[in-house]
């Protein structure tokens, strides 16, 4: 219906315009002769023809408008109608099915039923079991941590108890030491200001040496001084173990000892060790 009026619409436009422009021709035509100037006469037709085509085809425009209003409503109408028999057609089967207890259960809806009661009862009971198993389950972890918690506890005061004896030995220890040295402090100080004596003591005769050695080599230096190089060479030889100090004599380097027993290979002799000095 819609496709219709459209086409019908589009076929009124094109038949109607050349009959408007044969009607508006004349009109131009007459004050073309009287007009001087061709080319306003012309404009001016131009936009009469214009105005005129647009209020027709706003006239066409209303028109189809006001068709498609129409079928528009006549569709929302038709619409209605067919939901209102529907939903009537729904109200009335819904009153006249019979109600599920009012209907007798055949045989096979019996079974279902009974069934279905068979399955509801088995998973009620599988579940009960499942959470028997559950709470036994908690129980015994629970139990074990437990368990497992008294056990720490038991090592941690033994560690503790450890811990404890230890340092009463080391205080028992300090109190001996204490003792030991409150009861021998005169003997302890006098051997410590000995040894404090025989240390100075020590230490003065290194000084001592230190200060000849520095004088003898005051002497080499100054005699040094006015000597020619070949005569340098032989006074440096004979006196190098007083300026550079007695050289250490070469060791033998450490023999490598010989590898186990299990590591040689039992298709070769087994390694000798070298004895040193030979």
């Amino acid at each position: 219906m819609f496709f219709k009026s459209v086409l019908f619409s589009i076929l009124t436009a094109i038949f109607m315009l050349p009959v408007v422009q044969a009607e508006e021709s004349p009109e131009a035509a007459a004050p073309a002769a009287e007009s001087p100037n061709p080319t306003e006469e012309r404009i001016r037709a131009y936009r009469e023809q214009f105005d005129q085509r647009s209020k027709d085809a706003e006239l066409l425009r209303q028109q189809h408008q006001a068709e498609m209003e129409e079928l528009r409503e006549e569709r929302q109408a038709e619409i209605s109608e067919v939901r209102e028999q529907h939903q009537a057609e729904v109200e009335s089967m819904r009153s006249q099915r019979p109600m599920r207890g009012q209907r007798p259960l055949t045989e096979h809806q019996l079974a279902m039923q009974k069934y279905r009661e068979q399955q509801a009862a088995y998973v009620r009971q599988q579940r009960e079991e499942r959470q028997a198993l559950v709470e036994k389950w908690r129980e015994a972890r629970q139990k074990q941590q437990e368990a497992r918690m008294d056990a720490f506890l038991e090592q941690r005061e033994e560690r503790l108890l450890a811990s404890i004896k230890r340092q009463e030995e080391m205080r028992n220890r300090a109190e001996d030491r204490h003792n030991y040295l409150v009861e021998n402090r005169d003997d302890l100080l006098k051997e410590m200001l000995d040894e404090q004596v025989d240390i100075a003591s020590r230490h003065e005769e290194l000084r001592l040496q230190m200060e000849e050695r520095r004088k003898k080599m005051t002497v080499m230096r100054a005699t040094m001084r006015d000597m020619g190089p070949e005569e340098r060479r032989v006074y440096v030889e004979e006196h190098r173990d007083e300026m550079f100090g007695k050289r250490a004599a070469p060791q033998r380097p450490a023999v490598r000892p010989a590898p186990p027993s299990w590591v040689q290979s039992p298709m070769r002799p087994p390694v000798q060790q070298m004895v040193p000095g030979r």
